[in-house]
């Protein structure tokens, strides 16, 4: 689980020397022109933390170049003031003669999510490939968590000295490894689409702050911004248009929440151009449900380009992403009944089946995370990590490619994820019909559930986590969800992953068969009942994957009491009323039901993502999935990192939009 972020006004930055810019410990000096260089460009370093609203509370720039002070130096300045009793703030070091874009040093220094992280490029290759060449392991910035710096102090001191006159960079990639085998997460912020150098002259500084200049960081931030790891249709389409939406959202001064709002509300207006049924306001609709989309990313990518979040906003987004998505399902019926066309239990069997597919991969998430999780450290071998620099000295700006062949693509569009949901919808409500365009939503998600569940048996592994936890994830209820975590015992088995989705569909099923074929209640109302109740479901398992479980007290009103509702005070009533006096009861106790249900889980998983377990997290990187697309693929088997489109693990702290 991620740790509880402060929320710092201010960071300490440390300037450290290099090789050209520490004296030597022996006679032959360099000469004084040959620390130009970094008293050129160190101004210019602390002038991009600034362009950032990084203000350094303290800069320490540290001149002893012998590698036994270089090393008590730094020990004692990440030690903090000796008997403090306040908190120590995070800490910046920086290579004194590192020149880059400001946008970058605020990714690693200024974004909550990152606790402890560095600079860095990712590659493929091995680490021993620069071996000829350590300085260029390390692009020079690494962030050091306060919550981390007393264990780094005592790792820098035991340090091994390897050199007379050794470079930062070497130092900060001891340090990282070191703090790596401590078992400190340390998180690498790839450099992505700006300029960085590290001089070796002052006519390559003058060279270097030129190309730096040269970027246009507003326009390389706001692409950067877009999330990587979506499917293919959210890719290659709306978020090649989204950005730049976000540029205008950032411009005039929008939240992130604000933009959640404005796409539910043109989500809400593009069902209802849907249920008109006439073809000129189906092809609105289906239009309008395209840029509702395109601006779903836009939520997501402004809180990213700000680099500010929150739990609110997770929850909001998750939320209104699904009430979106059946409320799209649900006019294409309103728009058959048009025709006397009764298509509910064609809605009711698309939304079961999306909540299976949704638990399903929730649940998967949840094993994995219990298979591979943090192990304790081996001192036996050494670190490795994965990023290293260029082999010249200064890096120019480039936009890195989407890196997925076409079997991955294939894989994500058999995924069918909510880009491609939503353009089959459009679609199908622009040039077929209602009927034709449920069916092909069940085909193709019938099809898209298979291959999870194929491939889910391929790849999955007992789990290593706690069986209750996975149960956790069904919303059955204080008596039900005590009876199957009893029944799961202590340990994940191999198929403890599926039950949440099997679960869940169960009572889709039997909510609809009690309802509508037992107590005679109109169709669209049994189809309101399964969709908000696929709502309840989708807002606990997410919170459960999220941490952001509800805690005690309040009235849960989970799978069991909402099945002895709908048997008690819905069924037996009408069936002792029978005739139309029977459905009547049964549609309008369907309806409150509806009502009781969608107002329970919205207060009760609200409450659990606004307050968090822990009273000083901060909860970074909460902040929802973007367009829906906070998904886990079963075939990556790994998350995707919002900032920067790295395959990283996935963190407990928050999904990203």
């Amino acid at each position: 689980m991620a740790r509880a972020r402060r929320v710092e006004p201010a960071i300490e930055v440390v300037l450290l020397p290099t090789a050209e810019t520490a004296p030597s410990a022996s006679t032959d000096a360099a000469p004084a022109e040959s620390t130009d260089h970094s008293q050129l460009a160190s101004p210019r370093l602390i002038a991009g933390l600034r362009e950032q609203g990084i203000e350094p509370s303290a800069i320490t720039s540290i001149t002893h170049g012998d590698p036994e002070q270089l090393r008590n130096q730094l020990a004692e300045v990440l030690a903090g003031p000796q008997g403090a009793t306040e908190p120590l703030p995070s800490i910046a070091l920086l290579g004194a003669n590192v020149v880059v874009n400001g946008t970058p040093l605020g990714a690693v220094l200024d974004d909550p999510r990152v606790h402890t992280g560095a600079l860095a490029l990712r590659v493929g290759a091995s680490m021993d490939a620069a071996e000829t060449d350590r300085r260029q392991m390390h692009l020079g910035v690494l962030k050091v968590d306060g919550a981390d710096r007393a264990v780094a102090a005592r790792l820098v001191r035991a340090l091994p000295v390897v050199g007379a006159a050794e470079p930062s960079g070497d130092l900060l990639l001891a340090l990282i490894q070191a703090l790596t085998q401590a078992g400190i997460e340390v998180r690498p912020v790839p450099l992505g689409g700006y300029a960085w150098a590290r001089p070796t002259s002052a006519d390559q500084v003058a060279a270097a702050i030129a190309a730096v200049d040269a970027v246009d960081e507003r326009t390389v931030r706001l692409r950067e911004a877009a999330r990587g790891g979506d499917g293919f249709y959210s890719t290659f389409v709306l978020r090649r248009i989204s950005w730049r939406f976000t540029g205008l959202a950032e411009r005039i001064g929008l939240t992130p929440n604000q933009v959640t709002l404005i796409s539910f509300g043109l989500g809400l207006v593009a069902a209802g151009f849907l249920a008109v049924g006439s073809r000129p306001w189906s092809v609105a609709g289906a239009l309008l449900l395209q840029f509702c989309l395109i601006v779903d990313c836009v939520d997501g990518e402004l809180a990213r380009y700000r680099r500010r979040f929150s739990r609110f906003g997770a929850w909001l987004d998750a939320t209104t992403d699904r009430v979106k998505e059946f409320a799209a399902i649900g006019a294409l019926a309103v728009a058959a009944a048009r025709h006397d066309a009764d298509l509910w239990w064609l809605v009711a069997a698309a939304i079961a089946l999306q909540t299976f597919r949704n638990l399903l991969d929730l649940g998967w998430a949840l094993q994995r995370a219990g298979t591979t999780g943090p192990s304790e450290p081996d001192s036996s071998q050494p670190a490795r990590t994965d990023w290293v620099a260029t082999a010249t000295w200064v890096r120019p700006p480039v936009i890195e490619p989407v890196g997925a062949g076409a079997l991955s693509w294939a894989k994500r569009v058999g995924h069918f994820p909510i880009g491609e949901r939503f353009l089959l919808i459009s679609l199908g409500a622009a040039i077929w019909t209602p009927r034709g365009t449920l069916l092909a939503l069940l085909v193709v998600g019938l099809l898209s559930s298979g291959y999870m569940l194929a491939a889910f048996a391929v790849k999955s592994r007992p789990g290593q986590g706690s069986a209750s936890r996975i149960a956790g994830l069904i919303d059955a209820g204080p008596i039900l969800g005590a009876v199957l975590r009893q029944a799961l015992g202590a340990r994940a088995g191999r198929a403890a992953a599926v039950l949440p989705a099997f679960v869940g569909v169960a009572e889709l099923a039997l909510i609809w068969w009690l309802a509508v074929t037992v107590a005679g209640a109109q169709t669209s109302s049994g189809a309101v009942l399964v969709a908000v109740t696929a709502i309840a479901h989708y807002q606990h398992a997410y919170g459960v994957r999220e941490d952001a479980e509800a805690g005690p007290g309040g009235f849960v009103i989970g799978t069991d009491l909402r099945l002895v509702a709908l048997g008690l005070v819905i069924v037996v009533p009408a069936l002792v009323l029978e005739g139309r006096d029977g459905d009547a009861w049964a549609t309008s106790a369907v309806w409150a039901l509806a009502v009781l249900v969608a107002l329970s889980s919205t207060v009760r998983s609200l409450r659990a993502w606004i307050t968090p377990a822990d009273p000083d997290s901060a909860s970074p990187g909460a902040q929802g999935g973007a367009s829906g697309q906070n998904e886990q693929s079963i075939d990556g088997m790994q998350s995707v990192n919002a900032e920067t489109g790295m395959t990283v693990p996935r963190q407990a702290i928050g999904g990203v939009r």
